[in-house]
C-alpha cells in the first residue's frame, strides 16, 4: 500500500478516475515484490538446452549416427524439455499482467492489463474467503522462505476478497496485495453505506433477503443448511433449517473470522458461522440492527459494553466534552485535526480509521476530501480506535 499524491498517479489513471467521477486516486495497492529467481532459472535452462542440442548437432556424425532411433528421440526430447522449461520460466512472468488497485473516494480502479472501474454503487456482492488450517501452514512456510526477516507476527487467515459488479463480472483481490484486510474493511463500510438503504427498503416491502446460508425476512432469521437444498424429502429439509424470530433475537457479533448470532437471555451463541463466503456481511449486520431498533427491541450489546469495558472517557464524551488525542480531537460535534482550522461534522464523515502508519479521514460533500495524520502525531491509539467506534455507534442511534 502506498499513500500517493496526485502527481505520483499515472496520467491514464487520473484520466480514468476523472472520466468516471471517482474523485482523486489517493492510495495505490501493489503486490509484494516477487522473486526474480526466474531471471536465473530461465536463462540457465536455455543454456542447458542449447548445450544438449548443439552437442547433438555438431557431433551427430561422430557419435550419434550409429545410435538406435529411440536413443536419438531421448536426447532430442531432453533438449526440447529444457528449452520449453526455459521459455515458460521466462515468458510467464513477462506475459502476466501486473495487478494494481487504486483506491478513490467513490470506487476502485482495477488495473490488470486493462483498466476496470468499480464504483461503490456498482458492487452487487462482496465477500471474503479465509485460509484453511493447512493453507495457513503452507502460507507461513512459503512466506518465511521468501523473506529474510524473522517475525513472530501471526499469519493473516484472509485469503482473498471477491467483488461481483452489477454487470456480473467478478474481480478477485488476493493475498498478494499488502494490507488487504484494511482495503477489504474499507470496501465493506463503503458498500454498506450505499447498499444498506436498499436492503432496508426490501425488508420493509416484505421481501426475504439471502446472505449466504442466512435468510432475513419479516418473521426473523432462518439458517438454511445448503446441503439440505438438494434433499428430496421435505421433512429432511425442514429439520435442516433453524429459525430465530425477531422477538427472541438479541444481537450480532462480527469479527475477522466469525459471525455469531445470539438469542435473547442465552449466554452462548445461537449459531456461529465462518465469515468465509458469506456475502455483504456489514449489510447483514446493519440490517439486523435497523430491524431491532425500529421494532423497539433493546440491543443488549452496547449495555454490556457500558457496564463492563467502556472507558471512562466516554462519559465525558456523552456529556459534551472534547476528547484529545494529540493532533486530533473528538467531540459530539465532529472531529478537528490540528492541521485544519474547521471542524469536520460527523454527518460529513464517510469513513474514519487508524491505519498502519497514518490516521485517514474521508469527508463527503460537494467534493470528497481526504485528510491524513501520521501516527506519531496521535496519542493513545487503542483508546482512539474505541472512541471512533463508539462515536459512530452513537451517530447511528440518533
Amino acid at each position: 500500500m502506498r499513500l500517493t499524491s496526485e502527481k505520483q498517479i499515472p496520467l491514464k489513471i487520473q484520466a480514468c478516475a476523472h472520466a468516471h467521477r471517482l474523485g482523486v486516486p489517493r492510495i495505490m495497492y501493489e503486490p509484494y515484490k516477487e522473486s526474480r529467481l526466474y531471471l536465473v532459472v530461465g536463462p540457465f535452462a536455455m543454456v542447458v538446452a542449447s548445450l544438449i542440442l548443439g552437442f547433438y548437432w555438431f557431433y551427430y556424425a561422430l557419435v550419434f549416427s550409429w545410435w538406435p532411433a529411440w536413443q536419438h528421440m531421448v536426447v532430442l526430447s531432453i533438449g526440447l524439455a529444457w528449452l520449453l522449461i526455459g521459455l515458460w520460466t521466462l515468458l510467464t512472468p513477462l506475459t502476466t499482467p501486473h495487478l494494481c488497485i487504486y483506491l478513490c473516494p467513490k470506487g476502485l480502479i482495477y488495473s490488470r492489463g486493462k483498466l476496470e472501474v468499480i464504483r461503490w454503487d456498482q458492487i452487487a456482492l462482496l465477500y471474503k474467503e479465509l485460509r484453511s488450517s493447512d493453507q495457513l501452514v503452507h502460507h507461513s512456510s512459503s512466506t518465511a522462505s521468501k523473506t529474510s526477516k524473522t517475525s513472530n507476527a501471526p499469519i493473516s487467515p484472509l485469503l482473498n476478497y471477491t467483488v461481483l459488479r452489477d454487470d456480473g463480472k467478478h474481480f478477485v483481490l488476493n493475498g498478494d496485495l499488502p494490507h488487504l484486510d484494511r482495503l477489504g474493511g474499507f470496501m465493506e463500510r463503503e458498500i454498506a453505506r450505499y447498499l444498506l438503504p436498499g436492503a432496508i427498503s426490501t425488508y420493509e416491502a416484505g421481501l426475504a433477503q439471502a446472505f449466504g446460508a442466512l435468510l432475513v425476512d419479516a418473521r426473523g432469521l432462518t439458517l438454511r443448511n445448503m446441503v439440505a437444498g438438494n434433499m428430496s424429502d421435505a421433512a429432511a429439509k425442514a429439520s435442516a433449517t433453524r429459525s430465530l424470530p425477531w422477538s427472541e433475537f438479541e444481537r450480532v457479533v462480527l469479527d475477522d473470522t466469525t459471525l455469531s448470532i445470539y438469542r435473547r437471555d442465552d449466554s452462548w451463541a445461537w449459531v456461529t458461522l465462518s465469515v468465509s463466503g458469506i456475502p455483504n456481511l456489514w449489510i447483514f449486520k446493519g440490517l439486523t440492527e435497523h430491524i431491532i431498533k425500529y421494532l423497539r427491541i433493546p440491543i443488549t450489546e452496547p449495555v454490556a459494553i457500558e457496564q463492563t469495558a467502556r472507558p471512562s472517557q466516554f462519559a465525558a464524551y456523552d456529556a459534551g466534552f472534547t476528547l484529545f488525542f494529540g493532533a486530533l480531537s473528538l467531540s459530539k460535534d465532529g472531529v478537528r485535526l490540528s492541521n485544519e482550522l474547521e471542524l469536520v461534522p460527523w454527518e460529513e464523515i464517510a469513513s474514519f480509521g487508524v491505519g498502519e502508519s497514518e490516521v485517514i479521514l474521508k469527508r463527503i460533500g460537494t467534493v470528497d476530501q481526504w485528510y491524513t495524520l501520521p501516527l506519531w502525531t496521535v496519542a493513545d491509539l487503542p483508546l482512539l480506535r474505541q472512541a471512533i467506534d463508539y462515536a459512530f455507534y452513537q451517530q447511528y442511534l440518533q
